[in-house]
């Protein structure tokens, strides 16, 4: 009599670009008993870009523009309500008067320093909500700064107990699979905090990999994803960075990394997750790596992902989900 047993699989659930989302940073952690994965993983760029301000009126009001609309609030409820909508689409709010506001512009690192304490006091709150939720869990969670985001975001992840920064790591994810992974992009016409050149970049993945025991039973979570792979088609700019068109249809180009194309190809990694472009929602194969960007709308608090489930050294499922 023949006795089958099932084959034990790992359920990965990646996302990536929040961008200093409150509302989809809440449903990323919620992700991992929503999907039943065993393990989560966001993939970079994790901190907001802006500031909004709410200027506090002296007739007890207060007054903000966003998104080309005026807002006016008489009441705390209202105030809050506003503040809400603003984290959910990646602002941070500040409260303050006109002229404590013009002071600040006016200085570049009174404006640096708000900017870091806003953000700092925003993933200290995450931690917080993400250790409670994950609490009395077996989700391991892992969550890597990309490009966009200033080198102390790693200092503020390292001090919590329950999520992990897997920059520059051997990530042990089951018995067998194994990870590793890269915030840093390929340069960008923005000059963002962690970019650098294609040789540098491989030079980072090559040094990982020397300690990982078998190339194909590991996922590369590489915040740029591969050049020419249909993951990196972003709108064609100009020397002035103006999207460009053609009969009033945007064009595309890719713009992701050499590098990082060239390690999937020499190591064969069973999977590779990746972010970066918030305009492609795919899922390409490369040599033999499945390779996924899921895309970002974060603006909007939709938060779009992919689910993957995994044995030792072969994708057995995916899907994109968003939600």
């Amino acid at each position: 009599m023949f006795k089958f047993t099932k084959e034990k699989l790992t359920k990965v659930y990646f996302a990536s670009d929040i961008h200093g989302s409150q509302k989809c940073f809440n449903k990323f952690i919620n992700a991992g008993k929503f999907y039943e994965a065993d393990v989560i993983i966001m993939g970079g760029d994790i901190t907001g870009k802006s500031i909004l301000h709410i200027e506090k009126q002296n007739n007890g009001n207060y007054r903000s523009n966003f998104m080309g609309i005026e807002n006016t609030f008489s009441s705390s409820t209202e105030l809050e309500t506003f503040k809400k909508a603003v984290q959910s689409s990646g602002f941070y709010p500040f409260i303050s008067t006109l002229d404590e506001w013009t002071a600040i512009k006016n200085d570049p690192a009174s404006m640096d320093n708000l900017f870091a304490g806003l953000m700092k006091k925003s993933l200290e709150e995450w931690i917080t909500f993400a250790e409670q939720r994950l609490k009395d869990t077996n989700i391991k969670c892992y969550i890597m700064p990309g490009n966009d985001d200033p080198f102390s975001v790693s200092d503020i992840l390292k001090e919590s107990s329950r999520i992990i920064d897997p920059e520059n790591q051997i990530i042990q994810i089951d018995d067998y699979l194994t990870m590793v992974s890269c915030g840093y992009s390929n340069p960008t016409p923005w000059n963002s905090p962690r970019e650098c050149s294609e040789v540098e970049l491989k030079a980072m993945i090559d040094k990982m990999m020397e300690a990982v025991p078998d190339p194909e039973s590991c996922i590369l979570c590489a915040h740029v994803p591969p050049f020419n792979s249909t993951l990196d088609d972003a709108p064609r700019l100009s020397s002035d960075l103006q999207v460009q068109s053609s009969g009033g249809v945007v064009e595309n180009a890719p713009v992701g990394s050499t590098a990082v194309r060239d390690a999937i190809l020499q190591y064969g990694y069973v999977l590779s997750l990746h972010g970066h472009i918030h305009e492609v929602h795919a899922v390409k194969q490369i040599g033999k790596t499945l390779s996924i960007n899921p895309g970002s709308d974060y603006s909007d608090g939709v938060l779009h992902g992919a689910l993957v489930s995994l044995s030792k050294n072969k994708v057995k499922s995916y899907q994109l989900v968003s939600g």
